[in-house]
């Protein structure tokens, strides 16, 4: 696809994205939010966090996203031990030895991917966080003495918890837009096993030697030039009718502590415009603000800005899951240490260590500060554990 479409055809390419989006949802349960996160973020060529536990389908969400735009994309888990060459390509040993230049080869390696997934992204080195910086930051990877241009769309970076040090603050900051995951609600695991169950089918049946397409493999590809037409329509989208609306927001969640930086603020312009592209306009309207709750940098500070949100008459989907009291969570804690103490079936026990990690997790992203409190779950959880061990032992049948 060459030159500039028109309004019309631009219009119509922004609707055959977001039914590409849909159907892409029809493959995950309870991930729809996620996946239009990542579908803005492609159209303004910005990165996404997702903060939340393994087992949340993020990889095989960016897998079908790629899928969608007929491109591999590049996956990692980072751990403190990750050397730069598993990122970035491996020296090429020829050029250092005739030529004494060195240059790595990075064929089919980050610089050279057009969608990436880096699981556990804060644990990298720093020599690896600053390389991803400039590339993330301006799609340039230095390579030796050369400047290599990258066509990186978006990076996903995954973790557990957004991180306090200072001295990953500016590398998380490039991540504009966020979105927790966690595990589906209990009340559709069915849906959750039936979906991944044909998913996995798929996988086992297919011809291309193990490498299946699964689920959705059938859909029509959204093309990478396609892609480029909208993320260019994006800038021509007029944002004065919002610009105002705007400015009290970031002004009122600043007036209440919440950290919204100059370049933050300016960014996020191109999600509204990627919204407002989305929903078939050429002018943004208030609605195309919503998006503003994807764009915390402290997982604490998002209800702020879905308050300053609502006061401005916006109507908002409800959050994912409902922030508790903690007061409510210290009783669960409770009741739940005293089943542990009296339980007596390894079977119990099994379950109620799985209550007590899931209450973890609620603590360590709904109320990071309550230290003491987390402090008791792990503590229940080992006591349940090591019952579970006590048990298993007694069970076991005597050697003579």
């Amino acid at each position: 696809m060459t030159g500039a479409l028109d309004a019309q055809s631009i219009r119509r390419l922004a609707g055959t994205f977001a039914t590409r989006l849909d159907r892409l949802k029809e493959e995950f349960v309870g991930r729809d939010e996620a996946i239009a996160v990542v579908g803005l973020a492609a159209l303004c060529r910005e990165h996404v966090l997702l903060v939340g536990p393994p087992g949340t389908a993020k990889t095989a969400l960016l897998t079908s996203f790629g899928r969608m735009l007929d491109t591999e994309p590049f996956t990692y888990l980072l751990t403190r031990f990750t050397e730069p060459a598993e990122l970035f390509g491996p020296v090429d040993v020829k050029l250092f030895r005739d030529e004494s230049k060195y240059r790595v080869n990075t064929d089919n390696m980050l610089p050279q991917a057009d969608l990436a997934f880096l699981d556990e992204v804060f644990e990298g080195s720093s020599a690896i966080l600053n390389s991803l910086l400039t590339l993330i930051n301006e799609r340039r990877f230095h390579n030796g003495g050369e400047v290599q241009e990258s066509n990186l769309i978006t990076l996903l970076g995954s973790t557990n918890d957004v991180p306090d040090d200072p001295v990953l603050a500016a590398f998380s900051d490039r991540f504009l837009l966020r979105c927790r995951l966690d595990y589906v609600a209990d009340d559709v695991v069915e849906d959750v096993l039936d979906v991944g169950w044909r998913s996995e089918r798929g996988l086992i049946t297919s011809k291309r030697n193990g490498q299946g397409v699964g689920v959705g493999s059938s859909q029509v590809r959204f093309r990478l030039d396609e892609l480029r037409q909208l993320q260019l329509a994006v800038a021509a989208v007029d944002l004065a009718p919002i610009r105002a609306s705007y400015a009290d927001i970031v002004r009122a969640v600043r007036a209440q502590g919440v950290a919204f930086s100059d370049r933050r603020a300016v960014k996020a312009q191109k999600v509204f415009a990627a919204a407002a592209l989305l929903a078939g306009r050429r002018s943004a309207q208030l609605e195309d603000l919503a998006p503003l709750v994807y764009l915390w940098t402290d997982p604490r500070d998002e209800p702020a800005l879905r308050r300053a949100l609502t006061e401005k008459g916006l109507t908002l989907a409800d959050p994912a899951h409902r922030v508790r009291d903690i007061a409510e969570i210290r009783v669960d804690h409770v009741k739940l240490e005293n089943k542990v103490r009296a339980a007596a079936v390894e079977e119990e026990l099994r379950e109620l260590s799985r209550l007590l990690a899931k209450l973890d997790v609620e603590l360590r992203r709904d109320h990071p500060d309550e230290v003491d409190l987390l402090g008791r779950v792990k503590s229940s959880q080992r006591t349940a554990i090591l019952r579970m061990a006590e048990l298993a032992r007694s069970d076991a049948p005597e050697v003579r």
